[in-house]
């Protein structure tokens, strides 16, 4: 009798061990499978998680282990722009893609440079998640720009010669905002 308890002791403690070490490499161990010193990882404001699945799926050598994770901790998709840096493993990316998305730099052509509207836009939307159409139509929206108490003839000027840092999935309407912002201070300096 007492050579079986000890027998199911020593399974158990071989099994509990098993378990620990499965959850410890689920979690800690490195996953990333690129060279680089980071990795891009762009998530639209109204992706799923099998989006972020596909994304993150040429980054790492485990997408199991980072979904298995991923159901553990809850994690909720967010969108934005984050870094995944070699060497992380699912806990690392997981707590990314769960922070804040990183900003971007929207540097805008000055007046000299003599950018046209279009191109302003398309510069724009290279550069933040909102398309190309949104901003044309939220960025020339005539009624916006009178309700503002401004010329919409001023609209080409409203958007040069101005750098924003700013999330990059920022809308078009949030884009919008910013640069009228930013304009209203410019003109009370």
């Amino acid at each position: 009798m007492k050579k079986i308890l000890i027998a199911i002791l020593i399974i158990g403690v071989v099994i509990g061990f098993y378990i620990m070490y499965s959850i410890t490499q689920t979690i800690f161990k490195p996953i990333t499978a690129f060279n680089n010193e980071e990795a891009y990882i762009y998530i639209p404001s109204d992706a799923d998680f099998l989006f972020v699945l596909k994304e993150i799926d040429p980054l790492v050598t485990d997408t199991e282990a980072f979904k298995t994770l991923a159901a553990k901790t809850g994690y909720t998709v967010k969108g934005g722009k984050y870094t995944i840096r070699n060497g992380m493993n699912s806990n690392d990316i997981i707590k990314v893609l769960q922070g804040k998305g990183e900003m971007v730099t929207v540097k805008l052509p000055t007046f000299m440079e003599h950018k046209k509207f279009k191109d302003i836009v398309k510069l724009v939307s290279d550069q933040i998640e909102a398309s190309e159409s949104d901003l044309r139509e939220k960025l020339s929206d005539t009624l916006y720009m009178k309700k503002q108490g401004y010329n919409p003839m001023l609209v080409p000027s409203i958007y040069l010669g101005h750098t924003y840092t700013i999330p990059w999935n920022t809308s078009a309407e949030e884009f919008r905002t910013i640069v009228f912002k930013t304009y209203e201070k410019r003109k009370k300096q």
